[in-house]
């Protein structure tokens, strides 16, 4: 029981570090090619289409021209890459706002007696893919209506509701693109390395030595990060590398086919089919490794450690107080309690 603990917490710390490169470079590449602020792009066009359907729609055009959304574009007119260059974050609150603005403007050619009217207009003005939906929140937010109420107030809150639920859908949006580009990149990356996680398993099997370093580095490596440790920077990342090709080393000096390297070549010409075949599988084993995110390994290997019974120990400031006589001593006593026949003093 304790081995099989033991390769696992092995092949976790491998798997933490390579999932610190790979996430590293994914976000990277994703950050260069703005996937957020397209993602937002993709939101809002679901949100409020301007026209087209599916990838082809785009949002309300008076939103995203907005002044307040221009001043947000890194780009010199509405039309110049808007969906490259959209800025990646937008609050509720800066939804609503800009929202607002462009259906009181749409209606300020009605003639409304009301603000309300006024919107009821704008709203009215819209395209037909928006409008049906925007109706709806005007209508919920007449329904809702309590005494003393301002409609406009409780609209502005709905329209915000429903922007914060589309986000959170946008949020699944990304992170599943996130873990594709995860699992493409620790293939590649996996192949480059050559980090076979059948002949990683099968070396911390069977050598003993080398399982034990492995424990001691997991274990090493737990106690010195913290819970944000697995969430590292550029930087920081490069240690994770240092470490990663450190591990890959030693596996390969034991004798396993691990890495680009003499052993490797010579186990590739006497067994090339078996070999290419334990490889592929043992490559898309990483590349599933590295799409489930540093965290995870992180996480895990703190839970085997502690299954293992080497977990931190707890808190000594949880523990009770004890007194002399080997009592718990109770809470310090409140002024003018009597103690022993006598009044404390203030």
């Amino acid at each position: 029981m304790l081995q099989t603990l033991d390769v696992a917490l092995g092949l976790s710390f491998i798997f933490f570090l390579f999932s610190v490169l790979v996430s590293t470079t994914s976000e990277m590449i994703l950050s260069w090619t703005n996937a957020r602020g397209k993602m937002l792009w993709k939101a809002l066009a679901h949100l409020m289409p301007n026209a087209g359907h599916g990838k082809a729609a785009e949002p309300l055009k008076d939103f995203v021209q907005h002044p307040l959304m221009l001043s947000m574009h890194r780009h010199t007119t509405a039309d110049d890459g808007v969906a490259k260059h959209f800025p990646s974050y937008l609050s509720s609150s800066q939804f609503s706002q800009v929202l607002m603005d462009v259906i009181e403007t749409k209606g300020t050619e009605a003639m409304a007696e009301t603000r309300w009217e006024q919107v009821r207009s704008g709203i009215a003005q819209l395209p037909a893919e928006t409008r049906g939906s925007l109706l709806a929140l005007s209508r919920d937010a007449e329904r809702n209506l309590l005494p003393g109420q301002d409609p406009i107030s409780v609209f502005q809150f709905l329209a915000g509701q429903w922007f914060d639920e589309m986000m959170n859908r946008s949020t699944g949006w990304y992170k599943r693109l996130t873990q594709a580009w995860n699992f493409c990149l620790g293939i590649g990356l996996a192949i480059a390395c050559n980090l076979n996680v059948i002949a990683i398993t099968r070396a911390l099997s069977t050598n003993d030595e080398l399982r034990a370093a492995f424990v001691q580095k997991a274990e090493a490596s737990v106690k010195a990060q913290s819970e944000l440790a697995a969430k590292m920077g550029f930087e920081q990342s490069k240690g994770a590398r240092a470490v990663f090709d450190e591990a890959v080393t030693e596996l390969s000096d034991a004798g396993f086919p691990v890495g680009w390297n003499k052993t490797t070549a010579k186990a590739w010409a006497t067994h090339p089919f078996s070999t290419f075949f334990e490889s592929l599988l043992g490559w898309l084993m990483a590349g599933a490794a590295a799409a489930l995110g540093a965290q995870f390994w992180f996480d895990l290997m703190k839970k085997i450690i502690n299954m293992r019974g080497t977990g931190a120990k707890p808190d000594s400031s949880q523990n009770v107080p004890q007194g002399e006589a080997g009592m718990a001593a109770g809470p310090i006593p409140p002024a003018g309690l009597i103690i022993d026949g006598t009044e404390s003093r203030q």
